[in-house]
């Protein structure tokens, strides 16, 4: 996790209670940067959470994001039938 620090300064302590109450917020996310912007009497905050890309199986053979693959690639994984298993 990258911690920015906005105006102002904060000690470890400081921060890792910040790290604390957020993570607490977003328990199953991973956050990849946190801005911390120091106020007077306050400490607001802002994080970017980690986006989790879709990797599907086709074939026996890991081929990436949906999004990324050609119409033809496409139309073949809508005409799949799943397993129930």
């Amino acid at each position: 996790m990258q911690i920015i620090i906005l105006n102002g300064t904060l000690s470890e302590t400081e921060q890792n209670a910040c790290i604390r109450k957020i993570t607490a917020i977003y328990p199953v996310f991973i956050i990849e940067k946190l801005f911390l912007d120091v106020q007077k009497d306050h400490i607001n905050f802002r994080c970017e959470l980690h986006q989790f890309r879709e990797v599907r199986k086709m074939g026996g053979y890991c081929i990436g994001c949906p999004e990324d693959w050609n119409s033809a690639k496409q139309a073949e994984l809508r005409d799949t039938i799943p397993n129930p298993l």
